[in-house]
């Protein structure tokens, strides 16, 4: 009887990712088909108003995009991974209803008007967010909704970048965490159904255009290290100075409709800079059919990762357009605008991946016949570095471009990046938005699975009592007889008056007061909980108190005490709530004890 209920729950979550990936699939083929039509809207100010309409356009699109934020989903701001992570961790995987649609809204204007940013972001919220209405209309579990908030952020991220595997890892190891006890095949599966429908509608054609790059000789690995080794320490720079940008900004004074879209113009004076640059140097971006035109950092800059990779940009170029993405991404997002940062990534990591290419080249022709393979290589370090998702950045690389002959290299670069960048900080460029707000995602699941336990279920039902008229050698022949250092004391009538801790034995003149009694030794400010209340809410109060123990009362008669609860008992429900959750497949990784429990 289990195994068939087993089974069945199994094919129902199959069959909603399978929906999900559907949903997404759709979702994405309209979001893409959005941002063109936004997009054709915003060019035509360049054609009426000439070069200044590049800086009006991003500002325009940046005070809608604020009304849409400020009013009804303060969800839609910023990159969205960020968003996806903690309800993942601490929401039990709700998102409101409301924010796939007005973050497809915000993002396609941001990205269409000439924003600096990403589709990514956007659709892993909007693919995310339709996972979770799902899973909240039929009223699902914690677990399953999780899964499908998970399912809908790996199909919707598959289905935009034609990459099935990248988008299930993007799921599973950036949004969720990790790979172990999670329930990958439902993530597989709505992702192949979202891809799958993606590619009958828009076509097969790999995200990047790129030549064949192999590894011709094996001396290149050095190189490939050492822009590892750069890139780390790049990414960084570009996870901390995102962050401080936006802090600048949003230190300004005035209204935030104002501040987004002085952003934007900040972005189409960028924009302008951008243009002299490629009339100077005869920079010519490679357009896909269909696709209108934008200076080369504006919206998600694809036409000059396909131009570097096919080896039309030089040194000076890269540098320069690598610099102006990374403040003009920097600018848009901080400012308050929508979009994500994993194509802005990808751009940077491309500028200076082939600008060290090019100039290894120079150094080592001999050694280096194929400088723009850095630029593929600078992509999946780049975002290593910031994402923290190694696995995530070489085989979406791989599937973007069609091409797995640099695996050795790719992994190269992207190990060196991820040890550099993971030594120096501590948080990725999407965990340390949440960081930033004091939430720390991983110690806020540990704590958070004692909510699963309760009081009652881990309090010793019969502790050893004291009261109040004993003496301290009585005392200590009880604590000689059971162990114990901590105990309740209560009265003629077994209501709770106060707690005595061994110590207290000794806190007397010259160490000791053996005349003293119990009352007088003592202390009478005691931490009651209910027994229905959760061992978080006990942990809680002992670390707010500094206690290290609690009586435990029946919520019906609170004056009698039903049990007792020590620092002891935190950590058994804590290993208690680890086992179940893994049971129930949730992604929940052990610590030390002592971590969690700081205080005596």
């Amino acid at each position: 009887m289990l195994e068939k209920e087993v089974r069945n729950q199994r094919i129902r979550l199959y069959t909603l990712a399978a929906l999900v990936g559907v949903i997404s699939g759709v979702t994405a083929i309209a979001f893409r088909g959005l941002i063109l039509v936004v997009s054709l809207v915003f060019v035509s100010l360049p054609v009426y108003l000439g070069s200044w309409g590049w800086l009006i356009a991003p500002a325009i699109g940046g005070l809608l995009v604020s009304i849409i934020v400020k009013r009804f989903a303060h969800e839609a701001k910023g990159h969205g991974v960020p968003e996806l992570i903690d309800a993942y961790a601490l929401r039990g995987g709700m998102i409101r209803a409301r924010v796939p649609l007005l973050k497809s809204l915000a993002s396609a204007i941001c990205i269409g008007s000439g924003g600096s940013c990403g589709r990514e972001g956007p659709i892993a919220q909007i693919g995310g967010g339709a996972g979770s209405a799902l899973a909240s209309f039929l009223g699902l579990n914690r677990r399953m909704t999780k899964t499908l908030l998970v399912c809908g952020t790996a199909s919707g991220i598959a289905a935009t970048f034609n990459a099935p595997l990248g988008g299930a890892l993007f799921g599973i190891e950036i949004v969720a965490g990790g790979i172990a006890g999670f329930p990958i095949v439902p993530i597989i599966l709505s992702s192949v159904i979202a891809t799958a429908l993606a590619d009958a509608v828009l076509g097969t054609q790999p995200s990047f255009q790129a030549p064949l790059f192999y590894l011709d000789n094996y001396m290149e690995l050095a190189f490939y290290l050492t822009l590892g080794l750069i890139l780390g320490i790049m990414s960084v720079l570009w996870s901390r100075g995102f962050y401080q940008i936006e802090d600048i900004l949003e230190r300004m004074k005035g209204s935030k409709h104002a501040l987004t879209a002085f952003g934007g113009l900040l972005v189409g004076a960028l924009a302008l800079l951008a243009l002299n640059i490629e009339a100077a140097f005869g920079y010519t971006g490679v357009m896909k059919p269909g696709e209108p035109y934008f200076p080369a950092i504006m919206g998600v800059g694809y036409a000059f990762v396909d131009a570097t990779l096919l080896g039309l940009v030089g040194v000076s170029v890269l540098v320069m357009f690598g610099l102006l993405k990374f403040f003009a991404t920097s600018i848009t997002l901080g400012s308050g605008g929508s979009g994500g940062v994993f194509a802005p990534t990808l751009f940077i990591g491309a500028a200076f991946g082939g600008a060290f290419g090019l100039v290894i080249n120079i150094a080592f022709p001999e050694i280096v016949s194929q400088p723009m393979a850095y630029a593929l290589v600078g992509m999946a370090a780049l975002f290593a570095g910031s994402g923290r998702a190694p696995i995530t950045c070489i085989v979406m690389l791989m599937e973007m471009t069609n091409d797995y002959s640099l695996i050795l290299p790719l992994m190269a670069a992207v190990s060196m990046s991820y040890l550099v960048s993971s030594s120096i900080e501590v948080e990725s460029i999407y965990t340390l938005k949440l960081a930033r707000r004091g939430i720390d995602i991983k110690r806020s699941q540990y704590v958070g699975a004692l909510r699963e336990v309760k009081a009652s279920q881990v309090m010793t039902a019969s502790p050893t009592i004291l009261k109040p008229d004993m003496t301290v050698p009585q005392v200590l022949r009880i604590v000689d007889d059971t162990h114990h250092t901590k105990f309740p004391v209560v009265d003629s009538d077994n209501k709770i008056v106060g707690t005595l801790i061994t110590e207290n034995l000794f806190g007397g003149p010259e160490g000791g007061c053996p005349e003293c009694l119990v009352r007088d030794l003592m202390n009478v400010e005691v931490l009651i909980v209910s027994s229905e209340a959760t061992m978080d809410s006990v942990l809680h109060g002992m670390l707010e108190r500094d206690e290290g123990h609690a009586v435990v009362v029946d919520p019906l008669k609170p004056e009698r005490m039903i049990g007792f609860l020590t620092k002891a008992d935190v950590l058994s429900a804590y290993e208690l709530a680890i086992l179940r959750l893994r049971e129930d497949g949730e992604d929940v990784h052990e610590i030390d004890p002592l971590d969690m429990i700081a205080f005596r």
